[in-house]
């Protein structure tokens, strides 16, 4: 177990700048997401962590002790790679317990090491085999024993579950989590997917475009997002977003309000006319899709079933108090 500690890093390639100054602090066995759209700098951020990219310039300390001059091997860093990174002519008994070979550790050790980290993860049956024997979600639980057995300070994982299926990211997903919580270590996660930020991070770090948004708890994030960006980046469905406008309210024209589709109500009469393109029934809720402003599309859930279609057009509403609202820059009012 770690801490963490990024002051001021920078990093450039040529006279591009990919990450632009961030600080950011985690605690020991804090489990952390970064989450961000592809380009923002997460997967770059998590390689200057791991000691695979040089920072450009400022300080990444670990358990408080600056590390930029310690090579990846010496951090006390695993990954665990969206490729899964095996040896495909080992077994999984060996592609486990090569790291600590390498490192001349004793062949008992090794073998009490990776029984230990094989039962944990239910791959005591599948040692024998070779990865291309073996399932994705059993090549990634693969990948990640070999972590543990290193006993890492910090254990990084880089979008390990992208190559997955839906029903095995949900899976492996808990698996992560319930692994977090028996090892008790420090984690850091990297993904696109807000959805499984939301379900795993004890903290999130929000990213766009080398910067950090925001940083906080994920209720935190979803219920005072600091700025639109986050607003409409954390939950699923993603915020709506109206012109101010379109409110009888104080607020300038230029502002704008946002409301979670969960959040918003069909109402007898109100300020929001929505044209229906879209009803998606899942049974126990309904998804109207559609707009109250030409090109700001608009989702509405509803509880259970309904006999709205596409083509028709209802009012809505919002509670005053669920209502989120941003100034002409974007930003939380």
């Amino acid at each position: 177990m770690a801490t963490l500690e990024l002051s001021n890093v920078v990093k450039s390639f040529d006279k591009t700048t990919i990450i632009h100054g961030v600080d950011l602090a985690v605690s020991d066995g804090e489990f952390v997401v970064f989450v961000g759209p592809s380009g923002c700098g997460k997967s770059t951020l998590l390689r200057i962590i791991s000691g695979l990219e040089p920072a450009t310039s400022g300080d990444i300390r670990i358990d408080g002790q600056r590390v930029n001059e310690v090579t990846a091997a010496h951090r006390g860093c695993s990954m665990v790679f969206q490729s899964y990174a095996l040896y495909p002519h080992m077994s999984v008994y060996d592609n486990m317990a090569f790291g600590l070979e390498n490192l001349g550790v004793a062949k008992a050790v090794i073998e009490t090491k990776v029984t230990a980290a094989a039962t944990m993860l239910q791959l005591g049956p599948l040692l024998q085999r070779k990865p291309t024997q073996l399932s994705g979600g059993q090549r990634q639980r693969v990948a990640i024993g070999r972590s543990i057995v290193r006993e890492p300070k910090l254990f990084l994982f880089d979008e390990p579950l992208s190559n997955l299926d839906a029903e095995l990211r949900v899976s492996m997903r808990a698996e992560i989590r319930d692994l977090h919580a028996r090892l008790g270590a420090t984690m850091i996660y990297v993904t696109h997917d807000q959805v499984e930020a939301m379900t795993m991070a004890d903290k999130i770090v929000v990213l766009r475009a080398g910067r950090i948004e925001q940083v906080g708890t994920p209720l935190e994030l979803y219920n005072t997002p600091c700025n639109q960006f986050v607003a409409g980046f954390i939950g699923s469905p993603r915020m709506n977003f109206v012109p101010a406008a379109e409110f009888p309210s104080a607020l300038p024209g230029t502002h704008t309000v946002g409301i979670r589709p969960e959040h918003a109500q069909l109402a007898d009469s109100g300020p929001l006319q929505l044209k229906i393109k879209q009803v998606e029934q899942l049974g126990s809720t309904s998804i109207l899709h559609g707009h109250v402003v030409p090109d700001a599309p608009f989702e509405l859930i509803l509880n259970g079933q309904t006999t709205i279609q596409r083509g028709d057009t209802v009012c809505v509403s919002a509670p005053p108090e669920q209502l989120h609202c941003f100034d002409s820059n974007g930003l939380r009012l």
